[in-house]
């Protein structure tokens, strides 16, 4: 659930914009997780700290398994010239399940009271983020091809401009012509206002973390946990960009479709060591630290266009039409997490995690897959590092219990952007607020959970200084989760 920002028109290769995609995650866990907000870090015995601190299985006495169920409803509004638009995604799936199966070893005489072995899945990111705008533009997407193709022989254009220049090229929307020995192109639409521009951006899939962690109590006053976890992910991004233009007295060209299909898969391995103490029965102190996750991934991509002229369509034949694959690593950044715990008896909780990382940290490598010739990524990695910034989440939750049988719960969370060109437009932060209930009948649990995520960002798409866009997206997400513990 990133931000979108888009500085140029787009990336052919691995940037900045993909480690932060995969760096920038929002746990979404258990029904009782979500409506605290996440934050969890110093109370324990919940699935879903296994997102924060796995220190929190330790404090669990009894075995229990769990399972939840989510409804996200996405909703993104666009601002373009005046020109609001509104596009809404819908999807149900299954963000968590979670076993913990404990032994009593108290009668080792070691100290410890309970092991704990815990293992799971969890929903930690969510890409599903689509949109699109219309309205009338001075500036043309072909003006943007005209620019990338000056100087290129056309018949080199497939070799050097495979998904752009040379798509425009091979349908006429953009004209060639040689000029003192070099070679200009110029677009077969003006710049004059006399275009309609529509657009549409489709962004789906996410991130998934399966989880196995072990974790000890040790004298009801320190818990130890840790867990590896192997995260898969699933994105992909379509791009629609349509022209049309207006006085087609004027203008032999009538329309032009470009699209740009994206799409990334893979997995990574990460590992989470954390600690809880408890100096007092009112107080609890919660670490952790997060490894990088260490992704091996693959990206496929290719493009199209077909250009509508008075004369008949033109499109591309199927040989020049591209198409990629590649492998490659990523790094994200490591996570330190402090964290608060309040425990008033049996009438609640209150919880604060703090989260820190630097997603300038974050690293592209190349893929150690010999089919495929190793890339320097010196310069990319120099603009994560320039680019990308650190920041402090925080999360504050809290837990209202009435005879230990009903649960009364809210949650908020602060998550500031890590990247500089977003803190530049829109907001420099995003924001969760939650709430939800819970009831407990002998050893079985219901909760349900409201988790609503607020961001806002400014899509550019080509110029720097023009084609923006104003985005609002807000999140809602309904959870239910059923737990039972074994005694």
């Amino acid at each position: 659930m990133a931000s979108v920002f888009t500085g140029a028109f787009f990336a052919f290769g691995q940037n900045e914009v993909d480690v932060y995609r995969l760096s920038n995650t929002y746990v979404q866990g258990s029904a009782r997780f979500d409506a605290m907000g996440g934050s969890f870090g110093a109370l324990g015995a919940e699935s879903g700290c296994i997102g924060i601190n796995p220190a929190g299985f330790g404090r669990s006495s009894v075995s229990s398994f769990s399972f939840g169920l989510s409804s996200t409803n996405v909703q993104t509004k666009t601002n373009f010239n005046s020109n609001s638009s509104n596009f809404t995604d819908f999807n149900v799936r299954v963000p968590n399940i979670a076993a913990t199966v404990v032994s009593d070893v108290s009668s080792s005489n070691s100290g410890l009271i309970y092991t704990q072995i815990s293992f799971g899945l969890n929903r930690v990111a969510n890409f599903n983020n689509s949109f699109n705008y219309s309205g009338q533009q001075l500036a043309s997407l072909l003006d943007v091809f005209s620019n990338n193709a000056y100087g290129i022989d056309p018949l080199d254009l497939y070799n050097q401009q495979p998904y752009t220049s040379s798509l425009a090229w091979i349908t006429y929307a953009i004209n060639d012509t040689l000029d003192n020995g070099q070679y200009y192109y110029t677009p077969s639409l003006s710049n004059q206002g006399n275009v309609i521009h529509n657009r549409t951006v489709l962004n789906k899939g996410g991130i998934n973390e399966w989880y196995v962690a072990l974790s000890a109590n040790y004298l009801d006053k320190i818990y130890f946990g840790a867990s590896v976890s192997y995260n898969t992910i699933n994105f992909s991004e379509s791009i629609i960009h349509k022209e049309t233009a207006v006085d087609t007295a004027v203008e032999t060209m009538r329309s032009f479709v470009y699209q740009y299909d994206y799409k990334t898969k893979g997995g990574g391995l990460n590992v989470k060591l954390g600690a809880i103490f408890l100096p007092t029965d009112f107080l609890r102190l919660g670490i952790a630290l997060h490894t990088p996750t260490f992704y091996q991934l693959t990206d496929e991509y290719t493009a199209n266009m077909q250009a509508v002229h008075s004369y008949g369509v033109n499109s591309v034949d199927p040989a020049y039409v591209p198409a990629d694959k590649y492998k490659y690593r990523i790094w994200t950044p490591t996570k330190l997490v402090g964290s608060l715990g309040l425990i008033f008896g049996d009438n609640g909780c209150i919880n604060i995690d703090l989260e820190y990382l630097n997603y300038g940290w974050g690293r592209l490598k190349t893929t150690n897959d010999e089919a495929y010739v190793p890339y320097n990524y010196a310069y990319e990695n120099q603009v994560i590092k320039d680019q990308l910034v650190d920041a402090l989440n925080i999360r504050i939750g809290g837990e209202w219990a009435i005879q230990n049988t009903f649960f009364i719960r809210a949650g908020y969370g602060y998550y500031p952007k890590g990247d500089t060109l977003m803190r530049t437009y829109g907001k420099n932060y995003n924001q969760t607020f939650s709430g939800g209930l819970g009831i407990r009948v002998n050893r079985v649990y219901f909760n349900a959970s409201v988790r609503y995520l607020m961001q806002s960002s400014v899509y550019k798409a080509f110029y720097e200084s023009r084609t923006e866009l104003d985005i609002t997206n807000m999140t809602f997400n309904i959870g239910m989760q059923y737990k039972f513990d074994y005694k």
